[in-house]
């Protein structure tokens, strides 16, 4: 079984889910967007049995309603992670509206900061955390390198989180060190989406060794493959899911299952 534990989608109806950019930065939503149905299009053509998706910010900031009403109407095959304002009052409150939801069942912590520390370890949000591991939500947690100290602080306080780590924290795969540290914690997964890939192909003409130390430090049990499709879009989702299966290729047969899509189902589906 293949899923797909990151990817977008945008509505082609503006009136029903008019588009609500977050100030992020570049406008793939405009030049590539992809409905619902064009994601279970495109994943039944190169054969993905599941799909994960995650809130876009940067096309609806933290309106939800499309990913979640996608996720409800084909809960067999979609599943999605909202996001939410952590300083908006009542954000807690919100939180537990969205991850009512059906198909909602995971939440996106977005801090993204050039100069940590961020809202994610704030003690005004920690009530973020705690309801969403209360109720057993999966919690994806997006933040650069530079702030993965600031996430492992937040990981000692919330051992029973579950936890999955966008883009590998967008590490150096030359030098990853510092997120191979992050192993410690036995809650926390890495998703190895597309550029990771790309930028271990661009170093060593593969990702298959990078693949592989990741593997050894967390266990393949705690890898996830995603495509990061519509967002990233130089390529058909089919090369995408071929570049996915690529970079796994050296690990035996039960971890390539568990990095391709035993991982993430059990954790989303």
């Amino acid at each position: 079984m293949l899923v797909d534990a990151h990817t977008h989608i945008v509505s082609s109806d503006h009136e029903a889910y008019p588009l609500s950019p977050a100030a992020l930065g570049g406008s793939w939503y405009l030049q590539s967007p992809c409905s619902a149905e064009g994601m279970l299009a495109e994943m039944d053509a190169a054969g993905v049995h599941r799909a994960v998706l995650v809130q876009p910010l940067g096309a609806y900031s933290f309106d939800n309603r499309y990913a979640a009403a996608s996720a409800a109407a084909h809960p067999a095959r979609l599943a999605a992670a909202c996001c939410v304002d952590p300083y908006a009052e009542y954000a807690a409150r919100t939180l537990g509206g969205w991850l009512d939801r059906p198909g909602v069942a995971g939440v996106r912590f977005f801090a993204l900061s050039e100069q940590p520390p961020s809202w994610l370890s704030d003690p005004a949000t920690s009530v973020l955390w705690e309801q969403a591991a209360a109720v057993g939500a999966h919690v994806i947690v997006t933040v650069y390198e530079s702030q993965l100290g600031e996430l492992a602080s937040v990981l000692e306080r919330f051992g029973d989180a579950v936890v999955s780590l966008d883009h590998c924290g967008f590490c150096d795969v030359t030098r990853p060190e510092p997120l191979l540290a992050l192993a410690r914690f036995e809650n926390l997964h890495l998703k190895v989406t597309t550029n990771v890939i790309d930028a271990a192909v661009a170093v060593d003409g593969t990702a298959r060794g990078f693949v592989g130390r990741l593997a050894g430090a967390f266990g393949a049990e705690r890898l996830m493959w995603g495509s990061d499709y519509c967002q990233t879009h130089d390529r058909p989702y089919e090369a995408l899911v071929r570049a996915g299966i690529d970079a796994f290729s050296d690990l035996s047969g039960t971890q390539q299952d568990a990095c391709l899509g035993g991982t993430a189902q059990r954790l989303w589906f």
